[in-house]
């Protein structure tokens, strides 16, 4: 029962301090949240992605590791994060839609016992 509740109590933290990030109205800072939350997403998975990974980088580390394609999400990211101001709320949107889209084609990919264990793993918590 212990490790059922501490497990719950990792899991919960992860997903307040990810909806936290959420918070703001400024687009480049949604956009970055959303790649935050694929990079933790992935260092739970024991796949480490440096802060300075580009978009483009990013979508190959996806692709060589689960063979998803994450070229959707990275374009809206980086449209959202280092294009013009006046198109960056749409995309913005379009990240967050598309990195629903991705984690789910993820999810899908891992079995549970991996699913799991990235959900209690501390890994995301301390980066």
């Amino acid at each position: 029962l212990l490790v059922v509740a501490v497990g719950a109590a990792v899991a919960a933290a992860k997903l307040i301090r990810r909806r936290l990030r959420y918070l703001t109205r400024d687009p480049r800072r949604l956009a970055g949240a959303a790649r935050r939350e694929l990079a933790d997403f992935l260092a739970d998975q024991g796949i480490a992605v440096g802060p300075s990974t580009t978009p483009d980088e990013l979508h190959e580390l996806v692709r060589m590791e689960f063979g998803a394609d994450g070229r959707d999400f990275t374009d809206a990211l980086a449209q959202a994060r280092f294009g013009p101001t006046a198109g960056s709320v749409e995309a913005a949107v379009r990240t967050r839609r598309e990195l629903r889209r991705l984690l789910h084609v993820l999810r899908q990919r891992l079995g549970r016992t991996a699913r799991l264990r990235g959900l209690v793993t501390l890994t995301s918590l301390r980066t």
